[in-house]
């Protein structure tokens, strides 16, 4: 069973932006993004820019924020992964293959 602090569901851009909050106000805390994408949060927005001009696009470019950020700041990432339930009473959520996550916070 693993005990986490904040449970993000959803790793987009608002996942994203809510681990940056999380981390600016709460250093220590325990954080794990969840999402049902395999690819880190990204900016979908430049997809319909410029960047699909591009001969050799930089995937670089599209993330927000980088991997490495989310090691860095002590951030675990489940991309690829379903959270089928979650129970904020009892603190925890389950992802697929009902793994249990028990959680302090919870955001959505």
């Amino acid at each position: 069973m693993i005990q986490r602090d904040y449970l993000i569901i959803g790793s987009g851009i608002g996942g994203a932006s809510t681990c940056e909050g999380i981390r600016r106000h709460d250093k220590r805390g325990s954080v794990t993004l969840v999402g049902a994408e395999v690819f880190p949060p990204y900016k979908r927005w430049i997809l319909s820019k410029s960047f699909l001009r591009e001969k050799n696009p930089q995937l670089k470019k599209l993330q927000e924020p980088d991997e490495r950020w989310y090691h860095a700041h002590k951030i675990e990432t489940r991309f690829g992964t379903v959270v089928t339930q979650f129970n904020i009473d009892r603190r925890w959520g389950a992802v697929r293959y009902d793994r249990p996550l028990p959680e302090s916070v919870s955001v959505m």
